[in-house]
């Protein structure tokens, strides 16, 4: 069992030229994930039920991470953060 939480709204790619417009590359976030442990960018799977949901959860735990030409993470359910040191404090301490 493992854990992500979404990104923020929108995340600014690092390393990316500007566009015409000035602005740095943006990717939009909507179902993306960064993992607790690793800090891995992942996306919700399509065949996953909680992939295109509006809005996204904050934070999911999952079981599968599938490697394809993207992470993909399978398996979700939407989970509170907060209870995640209740469940695994020696893993999920919040305030460190």
């Amino acid at each position: 069992l493992q854990v992500a939480t979404r990104l923020p709204t929108h995340l600014e790619s690092e390393g990316k030229k500007k566009s015409r417009s000035g602005r740095a590359g943006i990717i939009p976030s909507r179902g993306h994930y960064k993992t607790k442990i690793g800090g891995k960018l992942v996306s919700v799977h399509p065949t996953s039920f909680m992939f295109g949901r509006n809005p996204a959860p904050k934070c999911v735990v999952y079981t599968d991470l599938l490697y394809t030409t993207k992470l993909y993470i399978r398996q979700v359910t939407q989970i509170r953060e907060d209870w995640l040191k209740d469940i695994a404090p020696h893993i999920f301490d919040l305030e460190n």
